[in-house]
């Protein structure tokens, strides 16, 4: 099966929702600086690498906000996401069982579960198993069934969905206290108990891999999650963000039927420095109804094309309702 995304802008609200398909079309999105996939249909394929970032690309690994949420049985699990044409890992808490191993269980709702926002995507299939081991040094070893890698994608698209599984499994070894402090965790992955599978067609698998901080999202909400329903008379959005000057922007607009109504908008203060990635938390108080929370950075002035001065840079975008 080859992975694909329907053709077309995707963004919520705008006229550009996105479509998840059991064939997603990645030469919809017009990706710059992709190639054709030799030996195979598809018109397009995503660099090997993460591409470029409008912005700072590089993120300690220290800077990657705490996988944590408040409720019990949540688990972190990464998604993709299209950033400005490049393929980047977005978080999100989804429902866990109680007890059970909560590494395995992250990275098997990774492979069978649907994101929350429908800005978010996955190429995984169904894993039939799932088991997890740490050793010393904060080695994590997981072990899959090869019925996971069963998607057709192109090795830019494998090398992402490998390291989306490596974000998962030490997000949720981070947040269920797995981990000691002091080594960077690293990632070991064994298919059927083997190493050498060849993830996707593409990508050997055995070694310890840790995070390629180049495919962090520059900004991502983590508060509220998409969809949400809150029994309050306002909000706290709060999330993660880096950006050349240590402030970004938001904006919420009412959602009207197809439509978006501006509501209000604002800047918040980074807690890290120009360049740094940091945590932001702002709170607005709102009348009853479903609205669509934005957070963005924006260019640097630039006088010889002033238009480019409102435009949006780096945006994550969640819905909620208050009720």
């Amino acid at each position: 099966m080859e992975w694909s995304f329907q053709p077309g802008d995707h963004r919520r609200g705008r006229g550009r929702a996105l479509t998840a398909t059991a064939l997603l079309s990645l030469a919809g999105l017009g990706l710059t600086g992709c190639t054709p996939v030799d030996g195979t249909d598809a018109a397009t394929s995503l660099p090997a690498q993460a591409s470029t970032v409008t912005g700072p690309t590089s993120v300690p690994h220290s800077a990657v906000p705490p996988a944590t949420a408040t409720g019990g049985n949540l688990l972190p699990v990464y998604w993709m996401g299209d950033n400005n044409g490049s393929i980047l890992l977005y978080r999100e808490f989804l429902k866990g069982e109680q007890g059970g191993d909560p590494i395995a269980a992250a990275v098997q709702a990774m492979t069978t579960s649907a994101p929350l926002d429908p800005d978010y995507f996955g190429p995984w299939s169904p894993a039939g198993t799932v088991s997890a081991s740490i050793s010393p040094g904060n080695i994590i070893t997981v072990d899959m069934s090869r019925d996971a890698f069963g998607t057709r994608i192109d090795e830019g698209s494998a090398y992402r969905a490998v390291q989306q599984l490596v974000y998962t499994a030490t997000a949720a070894a981070a947040s269920s206290g797995l981990v000691s402090g002091g080594d960077p965790s690293s990632v070991v992955i064994l298919v059927d108990g083997e190493t050498g599978f060849n993830a996707f067609g593409h990508i050997e698998l055995g070694g310890q891999m840790q995070r390629d901080t180049a495919l962090m999202a520059p900004i991502w909400v983590i508060e509220p999650q998409h969809g949400e329903v809150r029994d309050q008379p306002e909000i706290t959005v709060s999330g993660s963000g880096v950006s050349d000057d240590a402030v970004l922007y938001w904006r919420i607009d009412e959602v009207v039927g197809a439509d978006l109504k501006p509501h209000r908008s604002g800047t918040v203060g980074l807690d890290e420095g120009p360049g740094s990635p940091g945590l932001f938390e702002f709170t607005v108080a709102l009348e009853p109804g479903e609205y669509e929370v934005t957070v963005f950075d924006r260019p640097a002035a630039d006088q010889d094309n002033p238009d480019q001065d409102n435009k949006e840079l780096n945006a994550d975008t969640k819905r909620f309702d208050l009720d």
